[in-house]
């Protein structure tokens, strides 16, 4: 009973061994097979994010990262409209990490919009809790391959005896390298911009519709007419545009490993972390590669504990397909 009290929605938990806060968005109960079990499932408070949009038309020029600050500053932290602030979220420092962009965004959601900038940009986006705030921390993933020796190496192998279990997928029926981008305009008089990689068999070409991004400012001349973007600018955007959604079409090669916890060499959340660029090595597959950790699930049983990492970008499901090709 009083986990059924405290484990309510909307809670924030957070665990005394990390510095990430997660909230409840779902409670179930069930007593299958005479057992009384309560399932709740959290995502990371970082997730506040899809309860607010960009409100209106958003040219962004300067850093990735300042991209991503505007936004949370603009609709979270200190909006104009009091009533979308969401008093307790902040932001960590700035960090200086990333390089320009110019890009526009209309509308969207203020969490898919990071998610996209974070995905196309090897950025990570955090909720980092103290114990008294919240705040919102982007950070860069840590190189710990074997091509580097700055810091030291994870690798992680069979041969290592740092595993367990593995899977590995490489596909690339998706892939795409070259794109033709559309934006404003009609007909012959339409705006394009491309970026173009390969030849032959080797060239794979995507269309890009992006109408959906103004070749007008968001605000008028003396005499009431918008203000139109300069070309070279607007060119920008729309290779923007199309740089993110190359990305989306890249090849596909992951690998999901169960890690073995009892050995030293290899701990998770102490010697990497999630973001990190890692090794993985398998000589029965001929498999050398260097990806980054993009999932950790820590699985906590009566019997003990068990890490699974995903390294790598999988296959996407057909759902994710699906909204792939109508964003």
């Amino acid at each position: 009973m009083k986990n059924i009290d405290l484990l309510k929605k909307g809670n924030v938990l957070f665990r005394q061994d990390d510095n990430e806060a997660m909230y409840i968005y779902y409670r179930g109960f069930s007593d299958d097979n005479g057992i009384d079990q309560l399932v709740v499932k959290c995502f990371s408070v970082l997730r506040w994010t899809d309860r607010r949009i960009l409100w209106g038309i958003n040219n962004f020029s300067e850093t990735v990262e300042g991209a991503i600050r505007q936004m949370l500053t603009e609709n979270l932290i200190n909006p104009s409209v009091a009533a979308r602030k969401i008093p307790q979220v902040q932001l960590t420092a700035i960090k200086n990490i990333t390089g320009p962009i110019i890009k526009q965004i209309s509308y969207d959601e203020v969490y898919s919009s990071i998610d996209d900038l974070c995905n196309t940009y090897d950025l990570g986006i955090r909720c980092m809790f103290d114990g008294r705030k919240l705040e919102y921390d982007l950070y860069e993933g840590t190189d710990r391959t074997i091509n580097q020796m700055a810091n030291p190496r994870i690798i992680l192998s069979k041969s290592r005896a740092n595993l367990l279990k593995r899977k590995y997928e490489d596909a690339d029926n998706d892939l795409k390298n070259t794109a033709l981008i559309a934006g404003a305009g009609e007909g012959y008089a339409r705006k394009t911009a491309s970026i173009e990689n390969g030849t032959g068999l080797s060239r794979r070409e995507l269309f890009v519709d992006a109408r959906e991004i103004s070749d007008k400012y968001d605000q008028q001349d003396e005499e009431g007419n918008a203000i139109e973007i300069p070309d070279d600018q607007y060119r920008q955007l729309l290779l923007t545009k199309g740089t993110e959604k190359l990305s989306e079409y890249d090849e596909f090669i992951s690998f999901d490993c169960e890690l073995d916890v009892t050995k030293d060499n290899t701990k998770y959340n102490r010697d990497f972390f999630l973001g990190d660029l890692i090794t993985i090595q398998d000589e029965e597959l001929g498999i050398l590669m260097n990806s980054r950790v993009l999932e950790a699930d820590e699985v906590f049983q009566n019997d003990g504990k068990s890490i699974f990492v995903k390294v790598g970008k999988s296959v996407p499901t057909l759902p994710q397909a699906i909204k792939r090709m109508v964003k």
